[in-house]
């Protein structure tokens, strides 16, 4: 994350609430992502990760609270809006390519200038950064393996130019090789300066890449600060992620 003047956070919520029918799901959370920010989004299953990303871009609405981009009120904005006009990029935890349409389809369709104008992710730069994509560039979605489906998935998110990557479960269920390779990837996009919220289980990856580390449980945040405050108390650790 770079120094510099206090901005507002590029996407936040302030006192959110969602219900999936008489379920509390998220209670009351306050939480940021600032411009160059890595954020590390931790918790056991179930505790509200993937409902707060989702309530955030749109796609869960909240019962109360507000969602800001920029500082500006977007609660209830469309995905779509939000995603052309702040410039964010997410990717669910199923993938969502197009398993009918090749590799170039997918990243082509996607494709589209930053809300800045910025265009610093081409196709060719985006094919560059995944090197398997390339050599399967005329492969159809459901061709790929589920590790080149994961790199199609942030391929296409990256062709949008965001200024912020979502990045929800991204080597759930990969072979090793494959998971240190999207480990790398979203290391370098890191350090290109795009702000990152990643959610996923392996702690010392997560730990590794974030600014900041915020940990649920059962929709509350309960744990925030740098990844120091995880890595250096085992027993915290233990009883919030079980490791």
């Amino acid at each position: 994350m770079r120094n510099g003047p206090k901005q507002p956070a590029i996407l936040s919520c302030e006192k959110l609430h969602a219900h999936y029918g008489s379920s509390h799901i998220l209670r009351g959370i306050t939480f940021g992502i600032g411009a160059g920010e890595t954020v590390g989004l931790m918790g056991r299953n179930g505790m509200g990760k993937s409902t707060l990303i989702r309530a955030m871009v749109g796609l869960v609405p909240p019962t109360s609270g507000r969602v800001l981009a920029d500082g500006r009120d977007v609660t209830g904005t469309p995905t779509h809006r939000l995603a052309a006009d702040v410039g964010i990029a997410y990717v669910p935890e199923g993938r969502g390519i197009f398993a009918s349409l090749s590799v170039l389809e997918n990243i082509d369709m996607s494709a589209r200038a930053g809300p800045d104008g910025s265009n610093q992710w081409s196709r060719d730069r985006v094919l560059e950064l995944f090197p398997r994509l390339k050599q399967r560039i005329r492969n159809q979605g459901d061709q790929l393996s589920g590790g080149e489906q994961q790199m199609l998935a942030i391929a296409r998110a990256l062709a949008t130019n965001p200024r912020l990557l979502i990045l929800d479960e991204a080597t759930e269920g990969l072979a090793p090789l494959i998971r240190d390779e999207i480990w790398r990837t979203i290391r370098f996009v890191r350090d290109t300066g795009i702000a990152t919220l990643v959610v996923d289980k392996a702690v010392s990856a997560v730990t590794a890449i974030a600014d900041r580390i915020v940990v649920i449980v059962k929709g509350e945040i309960v744990v925030e600060g740098p990844p120091s405050v995880l890595t250096g108390d085992p027993e915290l650790m233990h009883k919030h992620l079980g490791v």
